[in-house]
């Protein structure tokens, strides 16, 4: 985790919760790659569930999130951070486009690991712009209203299947005081499900890349 996190009055915890899953999951891709063992199924659902994850993340963002902060400012230095935003998230489309295609035997080897330190040195520096620079001009713009209403915009478009998935895999290899703190946050029952229903039904498929 990084601990060098800029000081702000929003809460972005679950942010961060997010951008470390997706570092944590190329750290195993990277070591699937060097280890060949991309047709083993685990890995292959472990790719697909990352793909899934980030697309919905960066997704949500481009549609409810920086349009909202674009609307509050006027600044032609916030605009362009805001242009950053979107311009790096199509970088990493690309980028993953071409590791998808060397996830098949037709694109693997040794272009394949070129690929993936790409993405991953990408996909870095896109995180640590976005939260030395975005999630700062977030909070001094939106507030924590706005941040609010993009989590509220975030539960909707994705819906209650899309959260059974995330959860595991946001506290998949989480220090134990974020899972904690996630943990804390919802209720009795949703704990309960979390830990008996689906936690283990996260991990069975996963075995061999968690």
């Amino acid at each position: 985790m990084n601990n060098h996190r800029p000081t702000t009055t929003i809460d972005f915890f679950g942010m961060y919760l997010a951008h470390d899953a997706c570092m944590r999951d190329l750290i195993r891709l990277t070591a699937a790659v060097a280890e060949d063992r991309l047709t083993e199924p685990s890995v292959q659902i472990g790719w697909e569930t990352f793909r899934r994850q980030l697309d919905r993340h960066h997704s949500t963002e481009d549609v409810a999130l920086w349009p909202l902060v674009r609307a509050a400012v006027t600044d032609p230095a916030d605009l362009a951070i805001l242009d950053d935003m979107e311009s790096e998230h199509e970088g990493l489309e690309e980028l993953l486009g071409k590791v998808e295609f060397g996830m098949t035997a037709a694109g693997s080897g040794r272009g394949l690991r070129f690929d993936v330190d790409a993405l991953a040195a990408a996909l870095d520096l896109h995180f640590t712009h976005e939260e030395q620079v975005a999630l700062p001009l977030i909070d001094r713009t939106v507030g924590g209203r706005g941040w609010a209403a993009f989590g509220a915009e975030m539960r909707k478009r994705n819906g209650l299947r899309a959260v059974t998935e995330y959860l595991p895999w946001a506290l998949d290899d989480a220090p134990a005081e974020a899972q904690a703190k996630m943990l804390n946050f919802l209720p009795t029952p949703i704990r309960a499900l979390y830990n008996y229903v689906l936690k283990p039904r996260y991990a069975r498929p996963r075995r061999g890349w968690l």
